[in-house]
Parts: structure tokens; C-alpha cells; sequence
């Protein structure tokens, strides 16, 4: 049997769309809380940058601003990278975001002249239902000529339509926009906005000084996303589905046993197995019809961390709604 943990009940917009692709590895994930024991460069480099926007956000786009946040950027970078990892890890290293933050203010300067930033780093949970709630971390949330809105800091190595494009129907968008609705009058509401920064390495000069054709330095991209409250109607009828599909397989596995042959709950999509790269845990699904006669310890590589929003390091405050 599984131990029921307090973090079962919490569900947010990462681990629905996790249930989403695969309710499989939503188990393995969010159920058993097996994570790689390596740091993921993806997940520390966006906290780091996290950490760097609350502080250019706080001190505004200027000099001292820059300084202090590539200093909260490093803090938390170096706790899992040293500088044997950076060449590595490029472009996403501590040299391209010291080249992208002057970037970002000479970028945003005009733009954010008028930006009021009323939270930053919030969580906590907002009804869906009578007796549902979903958990939520929103980055910042601010007011500008157009409304008010969550900036929400998203980071990659390459701006694309098709990065764009995910945006629009995504689960996590909806979850913004329904705690902005339920925060504030829905005339003041303005949406979402995606911060999105994308790091390259420095590009290469020639010798008149002008950069080689096609050569990319750090780009900044904000994706606006609006959504009606009658497209929320709809974002609602569909979260509380898979709300509710989650909690049924919760209701299966409490009933299931080690001795069966296969596990019922939270099966297998097997269309997503390398949909993004190839799933972690590919080689334990094809070799586990009842995951439950291996449960007793992680893999080797792996270690339980629970996944709870409310939190994570960076949180400021929590908000019950």
C-alpha cells in the first residue's frame, strides 16, 4: 500500500498537465514524489531567474537593479552548479544573464515605465467548484494602462511560433487568469502576460565590428493572453474534468493490491512516452505491468521530494482565496 501524503490533495496547473500528458508519470512523479537526484538545469536556472526578475521588478530597470539581481540570480545557481558546469550548461549560465539583464532594462525601460507591481511570488488556492479548490504560485502580479495582470517569467534558449503558440490553451494560463478574476473586479482585469527571455551565447563579430548574419544574442519576447469570462466558463467545465479524473484514479489505487497483475489507476498514454525527449521513467513502464510490487524505494538516481507549490523556496505569500 502507499502511504497517503498531505501533498495527494493538492492539485495545481503542473501537476494537471503532467496527468494530462501521461497519468502514469503523473504517479511516478506527484504520487510516489520520484525525482532525478540530479539538479535539472531547465528548473534551477528558471528559480535563479525568478530570483532576478523579483529583484528588477522591486529596485526598477537601472543599474543598482541589474547588480542585485544577478546577485540573487548567482545565489541560487551556484547552490547546484559550480563553474565546472557553465560552459555545459550554455547559453543558460550566469556569463549570458550578466550580458541579458542590462538587456532586459534598456529592453523594458519605456514599456514598464507606468507597471505598479501589486504581489510577487504568491500561492495558495482558488475555488473551482463548491467543494474543489486548485493550488496556484503566480509570479507577479501588476497593474498597467491596460488592467491588471500576472507577469508570469518563462525562460529558453530560442523564441519560436511554436513556443508562442503553447501558450494559448495552456492549463497553467487558465489558472492565472481565474485567480486574477476571483482577486479583482473582472473590468480591471486585463490577463496574462508570458515574460519570456531567451539566452544565446555571445554572438560572433567580424572584424568591421558587425556581427556575422544570422548570428542571435538574448531576446525578451511578451506574449499578451486574454481570455473572456466566457472562455473561462469553458477552461472551468475542463479543469473540473480532469480534477475529477485524477481523484478517480486516486479512488482505483486505494483499492488496488501488489499481488495484482496490473495497475488500473493512473495508466499508461503511451503517446507521450517521447513526445518531449524520452520519459524518465520509459524503461520502468515497459517493464512494470503493476508498479506497485516495486514501490517500496526509488529507483537508483532517484529521491522523494513531494511537490507542493505553496513551497517552494521563492514563495513570499500565501493566499487563500
Amino acid at each position: 500500500m502507499i502511504e497517503e501524503h498531505e501533498t495527494h490533495s493538492v492539485q495545481d496547473a503542473t501537476k494537471i498537465q503532467t496527468y494530462m500528458a501521461c497519468p502514469r508519470l503523473y504517479f511516478y512523479e506527484y504520487v510516489l514524489g520520484w525525482r532525478n537526484e540530479l539538479p535539472s538545469l531547465h528548473l534551477e536556472f528558471g528559480t535563479a531567474w525568478h530570483l532576478a526578475m523579483e529583484q528588477m521588478l522591486t529596485h526598477g530597470l537601472n543599474a543598482e537593479a541589474c547588480l542585485a539581481a544577478y546577485e540573487a540570480f548567482e545565489g541560487h545557481y551556484r547552490q547546484h552548479f559550480d563553474m565546472t558546469w557553465d560552459e555545459g550548461n550554455a547559453p543558460k549560465n550566469p556569463a549570458n544573464v550578466l550580458r541579458a539583464l542590462p538587456q532586459y532594462c534598456v529592453h523594458y525601460k519605456e514599456e514598464d515605465k507606468e507597471l505598479e507591481v501589486l504581489h510577487i511570488e504568491v500561492a495558495g488556492s482558488v475555488p473551482i467548484d463548491a467543494d474543489k479548490h486548485i493550488y496556484f504560485k503566480t509570479d507577479t502580479i501588476c497593474r498597467g494602462p491596460e488592467g491588471i495582470f500576472s507577469l508570469e517569467h518563462k525562460t529558453g534558449s530560442r523564441f519560436s511560433t511554436t513556443w508562442a503558440n503553447q501558450w494559448r490553451q495552456k492549463m497553467q494560463v487558465g489558472v492565472y487568469t481565474h485567480v486574477l478574476y476571483s482577486m479583482y473586479d473582472e473590468r480591471d482585469v486585463f490577463g496574462v502576460k508570458i515574460n519570456g527571455a531567451f539566452f544565446s551565447n555571445p554572438p560572433k563579430i567580424k572584424k568591421d565590428g558587425n556581427p556575422y548574419a544570422g548570428a542571435r544574442d538574448n531576446e525578451f519576447m511578451r506574449l499578451p493572453l486574454r481570455r473572456s469570462l466566457e472562455s473561462m466558463d469553458s477552461w472551468l467545465v475542463e479543469v473540473n474534468h480532469w480534477y475529477d479524473s485524477i481523484q478517480d484514479d486516486f479512488s482505483k489505487l486505494a483499492s488496488a493490491k501488489e499481488s495484482d497483475d496490473v495497475m488500473k489507476a493512473f495508466p499508461r498514454n503511451t503517446e507521450s512516452c517521447t513526445r518531449y525527449g524520452q520519459c524518465p521513467f520509459l524503461d520502468y513502464c515497459s517493464g512494470w505491468h503493476n508498479p506497485l510490487q516495486h514501490v517500496n524505494e526509488p529507483p537508483l538516481g532517484y529521491h522523494v521530494q513531494m511537490w507542493d507549490p505553496r513551497g517552494l523556496e521563492h514563495v513570499r505569500k500565501i493566499m487563500e482565496l
